[in-house]
């Protein structure tokens, strides 16, 4: 028994719609299919829910395999927590970019928010990155990185 690969990684959010303006329009990710789930027995045994209802959006790279599913229950209905990086079980996706400080630029134009702005990531004496963490509709963190070369040799 071996894992295959992996399928996707999955967030809860409040509104697909609203997420779509910044997974699909700022960041670039195309939309595999956006459809509606209810009146399936096996997904409330799976999810554990009775009569489960969602809307559900996947998401791919253009170019690389990646999938992200966004998920915006009906029934039950969806409920908000603080989201902070210390929780455990917090989640987070980051995605390599080229130019990290004109994605921090656009992201603040489009009125998204950031925990913090670009910063050098310093390992042994030599600059490998730039990182930040930025933050989706929901307050859910997505990191941004940009790595330099050689970065993998530290």
């Amino acid at each position: 028994m071996a894992l295959k690969s992996c399928h996707h990684h999955g967030f809860t959010v409040f509104d697909v719609d609203r997420s779509l303006k910044f997974y699909r329009d700022l960041l670039g990710l195309e939309v595999v299919r956006i459809s509606e789930r209810s009146d399936l027995p096996a997904y409330d045994r799976i999810l554990g829910f009775e009569r489960v209802k969602f809307r559900v959006a996947l998401l791919r790279h253009p170019v690389h395999a990646f999938i992200l599913e966004l998920i915006q229950y009906v029934n039950p209905p969806v409920l908000t927590r603080e989201l902070r990086n210390d929780f455990v079980g917090s989640s987070h996706v980051a995605f390599e970019v080229d130019d990290i400080d004109a994605m921090f630029r656009a992201m603040q134009a489009a009125g998204y928010g950031a925990i913090n702005p670009p910063e050098d990531v310093i390992r042994n004496g030599q600059r490998v990155a730039r990182a930040m963490y930025a933050l989706d509709p929901d307050g859910i963190t997505v990191e941004m990185f940009q790595e330099f070369a050689d970065v993998m040799a530290n």
